[in-house]
């Protein structure tokens, strides 16, 4: 009887290993950047491990009220990967992002995943995973929506799953502060459309404009988005409270946009209306991308936003400014 107890024991520990073993490894992408590549990576194989690079070099002049600045932004991500011997896909990847425009700006990304059928696990810089898959799509012009996310923000280190079932995904992220955020998406099409649905919540804390008030967020987003032809349209909706021991405020928000590709040229606009309190916040973008070659553009954005919020004497926002930019863009 103990034999066979164990020999039954061996056949389900078998079983979950196979399955397990199948499972397919999904890239960890770390540009949460607004400055991203359109490009599929370069690849290259040395013995069982792939390396892929991508990266972007991008020369802009941004004007901002009465002031000009030029200034010089890249980044580039670097990943390698390789298949273990029980079929799972270990890899590691490396984002590094650098700015001339704000005294010599210099931010980097690290994660190590392991991944097989049932998701990819991983670990790292990863806490904007969720954000990054459920988000609304980036409109062009290098200037992007002010104010399109939730005022709580997860810190930068933490661990992360992200599995496909179907035309479902579901990811979710905790940071290194006991903060979290999970999230599910359904993309599929239907005759000759693409739509994708997407709702995420996040609890995480927020930091005042003075730096020294931290509050905690809950906050919970929605995402519906359509593809048709060189057409896309989408919306996102946000609602979140904001509170400590002593006070709590809720914020309401709409943001929604769209963006077309005629021949070599892509249009897009974007807007935003809020409102914490019964004080607004507003914000507007455009942007025109002329493709020069591939991996080559001409990019125009202009970003203007609006938004002042006081609860007793915290300043949640204070903001009011237009930005415009223009921009030689290499992508590969």
């Amino acid at each position: 009887m103990k034999n066979f107890r164990l020999a039954k024991m061996a056949n389900k520990t078998l079983f979950v290993a196979t399955l397990i073993a199948s499972i397919p490894a999904y890239a960890v992408n770390l540009n949460y950047e607004s400055l991203s590549s359109l490009e599929q990576p370069l690849a290259a194989q040395y013995a069982d491990v792939t390396f892929t690079l991508t990266g972007v070099v991008d020369a802009a002049l941004d004007h901002e009220s009465d002031t000009s600045d030029s200034s010089l932004l890249g980044n580039f991500q670097f990943g390698a990967e390789t298949q273990l011997t029980n079929s799972w896909t270990l890899g590691a990847a490396y984002f590094a992002e650098y700015s001339s425009s704000v005294d010599d700006h210099y931010l980097d990304n690290v994660a190590v995943y392991l991944g097989g059928v049932l998701g990819t696990a991983s670990v790292g810089n990863v806490t904007g995973l969720v954000r990054e898959q459920t988000r609304r799509s980036r409109g062009v012009g290098n200037q992007p929506l002010s104010f399109d996310d939730h005022l709580g923000q997860l810190s930068d280190s933490g661990i992360a799953y992200l599995g496909r079932f179907g035309p479902a995904q579901l990811v979710a992220t905790i940071d290194d502060q006991d903060g979290f955020e999970v999230g599910g998406i359904y993309q599929r099409p239907i005759g000759n459309k693409d739509y994708r649905f997407s709702l995420r919540y996040r609890d995480s804390k927020f930091t005042a404009e003075d730096g020294f008030v931290e509050l905690g967020s809950q906050a919970l987003g929605l995402v519906a988005e359509l593809t048709y032809g060189s057409t896309v349209v989408d919306l996102g909706l946000s609602l979140e409270q904001i509170s400590n021991n002593r006070l709590s405020v809720d914020r309401q928000a709409l943001s929604f946009g769209a963006a077309h590709k005629v021949g070599v040229l892509t249009f897009s606009g974007e807007a935003h209306f809020g409102d914490i309190d019964g004080q607004s916040e507003r914000s507007y973008s455009a942007g025109l991308r002329y493709d020069i070659a591939r991996g080559l553009s001409l990019n125009v954005g202009i970003n203007h936003s609006d938004a002042q919020a006081d609860i007793g004497r915290i300043t949640l926002l204070d903001e009011d400014q237009t930005q415009r930019t223009f921009s030689l863009r290499y992508s590969f």
